[in-house]
């Protein structure tokens, strides 16, 4: 296949605006708009049948422009810090990928919108105490053929719930401990669209982290999946039924020492 060459350039707009409701809450929007480059390594590693030369291929390497939008709502106080914000984007031209009747990737440019939700949460409810949490949840989907039906995106590009959830403690002067939590929650949309050859299924996992400050530094000991749960990342549910290679667990337990030195 011929090579070629392009040229890239948009004007992008940005904005925002917050405004206090009072000292310790506020409410903020944000508009925004971004502009990337499509991954023509992928696009060009199997190019579409008839496909001969970078020029030919314009909607398969035109940029993507994205707009932006957010809202929401935060609050700070002495022992409390919480916001929780919704978003929504969308692109006339979205980059997306699809496992092909001969299990390959192949590139997809269609309308594109993904929208959702983030949350945080972190307390101090006493001396020495720290514990708190983050959810997010996205949605997305494309329009292939442009006519108007959107059909959901694949679990690679849009993940699953996740949750997240921590205590902390500061147990002597130089010394905390951590345990941490994450949840990856079941996703069927994908599947349910045949956008996916199964559903993606939820697992736990949670960490143990210690720090202890030490000479000029910091040694740290962890446990990863503390409790040894067996699990599939999504990335592995979603490649397994057609990569069988990819069709591997996460690790079990794993214990990690480290020294750290910050200057």
């Amino acid at each position: 296949m011929q090579g070629g060459d392009r040229n890239f350039d948009s004007t992008v707009f940005n904005g925002g605006i917050v405004y206090g409701l009072s000292p310790e809450v506020n409410v903020f929007a944000n508009f925004a708009q971004g502009f990337s480059v499509p991954d023509l390594g992928r696009v060009f590693r199997r190019p579409p049948a008839g496909a001969v030369n970078i020029l030919d291929s314009l909607q398969l390497t035109e940029p993507q422009k994205v707009d932006n939008y957010e809202i929401g709502i935060r609050g700070q106080w002495n022992n409390l810090q919480a916001s929780i914000a919704g978003f929504y984007n969308f692109s006339d031209l979205g980059s997306d990928f699809t496992v092909t009747d001969d299990d390959f990737l192949e590139t997809v440019r269609a309308p594109q919108r993904i929208y959702g939700i983030e949350a945080a949460v972190d307390v101090q409810p006493a001396e020495n105490w720290k514990l708190g949490g983050t959810l997010t949840w996205t949605e997305g989907e494309n329009d292939e053929d442009d006519d108007g039906e959107y059909l959901a995106l694949n679990s690679i590009t849009v993940p699953p719930l996740k949750l997240t959830a921590y205590v902390e403690n500061q147990t002597l002067k130089g010394w905390r401990n951590r345990l941490q939590l994450l949840y990856s929650g079941n996703r069927d949309r994908a599947f349910e669209d045949a956008v996916e050859d199964a559903g993606i299924d939820s697992y736990l996992t949670v960490d143990y982290l210690s720090s202890i400050k030490l000479g000029q530094g910091e040694l740290q000991i962890g446990i990863q999946n503390l409790f040894n749960n067996q699990y599939f990342p999504v990335y592995s549910q979603y490649f397994a039924p057609f990569f069988d290679s990819a069709n591997y667990a996460g690790k079990g337990r794993t214990l990690s020492v480290g020294y750290r030195i910050s200057w």
